[in-house]
């Protein structure tokens, strides 16, 4: 069970300033051997779940809901090939898992419709802050943005971006640090991680 704590950096309606921002925190970081972004969006139209098909076509795009009768497989065809019965089926979730730092940002924020979405890193370390007495540390060490909503569980609508700094409990400190260094400050209270 981990014990992350998350705190909201930036709020902006420009997602492309979440992610500048998200990079200044991650150039802090210390990669490890398997330092890498994952991913989820949310289509809520048809032609947002085609803009998700096209721009990863290997990712597995499944309906929300998981009792609908449709494989993964089902929705991906319905899909490309823009069968109306997809309505009923929406909203349709993109999924990305584990992929190598680099290789998806780009095309994720393209194509991010209207729907709540995230993109989080990790496998890396926070660096050690001599000043307040603190080592590396690894665990609980994450970056995230959510796209169209507020919360790390994307639990509130919203039209802007939230960028949120993971850290192990009690490393409140290191994340008030950590955003001072990258131009940034906390903008609201601490939230339950994962």
């Amino acid at each position: 069970m981990s014990t992350s704590n998350a705190i909201p950096v930036l709020r902006t309606p420009d997602l492309r300033s979440a992610y500048q921002a998200a990079q200044r925190i991650l150039d802090l970081a210390i990669p490890m051997d398997r330092f890498n972004i994952s991913a989820e969006a949310q289509a809520r139209t048809l032609a947002e779940a085609q803009r998700m098909a096209a721009a990863f076509p290997d990712a597995r795009l499944c309906t929300e809901d998981p009792y609908r009768p449709e494989s993964h497989d089902d929705v991906r065809r319905m899909v490309v090939a823009g069968d109306e019965g997809v309505s009923a089926a929406l909203p349709v979730v993109l999924v990305i898992e584990n992929q190598p730092v680099g290789s998806i940002e780009e095309r994720f924020l393209d194509m991010i419709g209207s729907g709540p979405a995230y993109v989080d890193w990790d496998y890396f370390s926070w660096p050690a802050v001599p000043e307040l007495g603190l080592d590396v540390r690894n665990k609980d060490a994450y970056v995230q943005i959510v796209f169209n909503c507020h919360g790390v569980g994307r639990e509130v609508p919203a039209s802007d971006h939230t960028v949120y700094i993971h850290f192990r409990e009690g490393d409140v400190e290191r994340a008030e640090w950590l955003a001072r260094q990258a131009g940034l400050q906390p903008i609201g209270p601490v939230e339950c991680g994962w």
